[in-house]
């Protein structure tokens, strides 16, 4: 029930009829008090909305889930008494695999912010509990459902640009000075390119095709995977901290059956963006963003230099945060209709291995990294240190920065 829970998944609630909150879950009394004072907000005014639209019973069942909703502290006591349908994880990342095991294993669907886990060895206890229990996992990767990428994804099926050659997505800011946790691995895992780096990581495969898998990844020349600004002021004092502020990789997709390409230039940065802005690059043409008064084009052009001008839209962006309430949807037709998610737990253990390859190559001098050689890297750290594998994991690859 922290800040991602509270200001972008919330407020698609009461936006789904078929999704009705039974419980709250949080260490924090603090976190728990301000998102049911944020939930009373959000649904009366959502109510008030539908009695002005005239169903009334939709309004009714908004204030009745208000009265109904339970509120925990420990998760294990919630799973058992209010049984859910499905669980929406928004904790740190050291505890996102471990919740959403027990929450499969008592029975629940899940949804999982990301990144999935700390490493790509705690997402394989993700991937071993949904093929135990037959329940669906959902890696939320709200990029896929932004009218951006939603919009190039249909561009480029439809054949504007022809077949995809090359992709440059970043995603950057400059650092959660005021989230120190950010900054300690055991807790995250990594940095930027853990942090905010999936984002374009599992946008980048969407756009190259999902029938294609990641091969290889390499970090990217000249700077790689680095620190950059050496000290911060977290927790009000100037302190030193262990984790990249700035990373730029590339990923080799391929299809296995038909051998086609696409390779992915990805920044996932605290420290503001030095690459290319949003582009993909095909045999026939580029697709370019351009923002305009607040509103999204996409700027097509082909080789003659003819340009072509789409707005990015799609049919879940009437409610904002969109990309949020584009997932929460999804997950909730596929639970209804015995539909397996997009971006389920496959996908998002194979976006933690990119990055774990990432630090890798970084490691051995940015030379290219095969995934199952990195894989194997990993299982051979499991096999020597078994249960402080991850942890063993973790400063291993982050010995990428000096």
């Amino acid at each position: 029930a922290g800040g991602i829970f509270r200001g972008a998944h919330l407020p698609a609630y009461p936006e789904i009829p078929e999704a009705k909150i039974v419980a709250l879950c949080d260490v924090s009394d603090s976190n728990l008090n301000a998102t049911l004072k944020r939930m009373q907000e959000l649904y009366l005014a959502r109510a008030e909305r539908a009695e002005k639209e005239g169903d009334k019973e939709r309004a009714e069942q908004l204030r009745q889930d208000l009265k109904e909703v339970r509120v925990y502290k420990d998760f294990r006591r919630m799973l058992r008494q209010v049984k859910p349908d499905l669980v929406d994880v928004c904790t740190m990342p050291d505890t996102h695999h471990l919740i959403s095991v027990e929450a499969l294993r008592q029975g629940a669907h899940v949804m999982c912010e990301k990144p999935m886990a700390r490493t790509w060895l705690e997402c394989l206890e993700v991937v071993e509990a949904v093929s135990e229990t037959g329940k669906f996992y959902q890696h939320n990767e709200n990029w896929l459902f932004d009218p951006v990428y939603y919009t190039m994804r249909k561009v480029i099926e439809a054949g504007l640009i022809g077949d995809v050659v090359a992709i440059f997505l970043n995603t950057s800011h400059m650092g959660p000075e005021n989230m120190p946790h950010f900054w300690d691995p055991m807790v995250d895992g990594g940095g930027a390119l853990l942090d905010n780096g999936v984002h374009a990581i599992g946008a980048s495969w969407f756009l190259a095709g999902l029938e294609k898998r990641p091969q290889r990844v390499k970090a990217a020349e000249p700077s790689g995977i680095t620190i950059r600004m050496r000290s911060r002021i977290l927790g009000g004092t100037y302190r030193e901290f262990k984790v990249e502020d700035d990373g730029h990789i590339l990923i080799w997709f391929e299809d296995p059956d038909s051998g086609a390409w696409a390779t992915a230039h990805v920044e996932g940065s605290w420290s503001g963006s030095d690459s290319l802005p949003t582009m993909v690059i095909g045999t026939s043409g580029v697709i370019r963003l351009s923002v305009e008064e607040g509103r999204k084009f996409l700027v097509i052009t082909d080789p003659s230099g003819n340009e072509r001008r789409i707005e990015a839209s799609g049919p879940t962006w009437t409610f904002w945060p969109s990309s949020f309430y584009g997932e929460i949807k999804n997950m909730c037709q596929c639970v209804i209709e015995g539909r397996k998610p997009l971006s389920d737990e496959n996908f998002g253990a194979e976006v933690q291995a990119i990055v774990g390859s990432a630090y890798l190559s970084q490691r051995e001098g940015k030379r290219a990294i095969t995934l199952d050689e990195y894989k194997e890297w990993a299982l051979k750290i499991k096999r020597k240190h078994g249960r402080k594998a991850p942890e063993v994991l973790i400063r291993e690859q982050l010995k990428c920065l000096g």
